[in-house]
């Protein structure tokens, strides 16, 4: 089971548990609270469209604000309503997302207590000019803590960040990637930041204190973390905002198929790498799984490099092959930013 992607029902509560608002931050464009009453209803009608349910492992996911940081009957609510949906079986366990500085021993062993396995915190950086840049209201140091306390919990630790936060320049991002690495996470996300409606943000980049990345810029920092996270046996959830009709995006390195471009570069770093070794015009094999990520979103990898493949089920996923010559992500690392 701990191979197969788990069946999660994500219950958004908004904003609520948030005493901050972050620059970046309007967590309204998503969705409305979801009341904790509501709960059993949608987890049981979510895991009857499910497929394959009983070979899956089955979590509620609470996103969109700061669990931790609720009102705390409120938090009991929401907590006994999980618990009872995990001891009857309809799920496997709980998890959430919350503030680093929303962590303590006295929350864990609640969120434990109902059935959690798995809590995600949002460090976004680990520069404390960006955090602060950012109104993120919390510190590096609370980042550290908040994973330290995670880990030694027992309950599987999820990280978040946000390349492009103001402030920040490509040796805050590789420092934060680096700090983030070192914790250790099971799981991961990278967010780059955009520049939404109705935010602090939006009121500096109409000032023209805040630049948002380019596309391009947020594709190979979002590259170098996925590579760096990857390498080191961190598993990556998610790269770039969910596509969502509420969004009300001003400014900013969004895509729909985010998460592709950025896959699908790694392929074009190391069919340019081959290049360089064979000369042009070459024929790389792939794993048929790859083939996707190697042609590149609407074919942009064969059109920018010009080459020829074929599929090859015996190469090792991840890779690309000329004779007895086989590139990884681990040797384009250092080509990437």
């Amino acid at each position: 089971m701990s191979n197969v992607s788990p069946i999660v029902v994500p219950i958004f509560i908004s904003n609520l548990g948030c005493p901050h608002r972050c620059v970046f931050c309007d967590q309204s464009q998503f969705s409305e609270p979801i009341p904790p009453e509501d709960v059993p209803g949608i987890v049981r009608n979510f895991m009857g469209f499910s497929r394959g349910a009983e070979n899956r492992q089955k979590l509620i996911a609470f996103f969109g604000g700061s669990f931790t940081g609720l009102e705390r009957s409120l938090l009991s609510s929401y907590l006994k309503v999980g618990s009872t949906l995990v001891k009857e079986g309809v799920v496997d366990g709980l998890k959430a997302s919350t503030r680093p500085d929303m962590v303590t021993p006295d929350i864990l062993d609640l969120l434990i207590e109902a059935g959690f396995v798995e809590l995600e915190l949002g460090v976004q950086s680990m520069d404390d000019k960006v955090l602060a840049m950012s109104a993120r209201g919390h510190s590096a140091s609370d980042s550290l803590d908040a994973c330290a306390l995670v880990k030694r919990s027992g309950l599987r630790l999820g990280v978040q960040i946000m390349p492009g936060l103001p402030g920040e320049d490509r040796l805050s991002f590789i420092r934060t990637v680096e700090l983030v690495t070192s914790m250790k996470p099971d799981v991961a996300r990278i967010y780059p930041t955009v520049v939404m409606r109705g935010t602090g943000l939006e009121k500096m980049f109409i000032k023209g204190r805040y630049t948002p990345l380019d596309l391009e810029e947020a594709i190979l920092r979002s590259l170098h973390a996925y590579s760096m996270f990857t390498l080191s046996g961190i598993k990556v959830l998610r790269m770039g905002l969910p596509q969502s009709d509420k969004l009300d995006i001003v400014a900013g390195p969004y895509h729909p198929a985010f998460g592709f471009l950025v896959k699908s570069r790694a392929y074009r770093i190391m069919v340019q790498e081959m290049t360089r070794i064979y000369g042009e015009h070459i024929e790389v094999r792939v794993n048929p799984s790859d083939l996707p990520d190697l042609v590149g979103y609407r074919r942009s990898n064969m059109d920018f490099c010009k080459f020829t493949y074929k599929t090859d089920a015996t190469l090792p996923r991840g890779s690309v092959a000329i004779d007895d010559t086989c590139l990884y992500l681990s040797d384009i690392i250092g080509r990437i930013l």
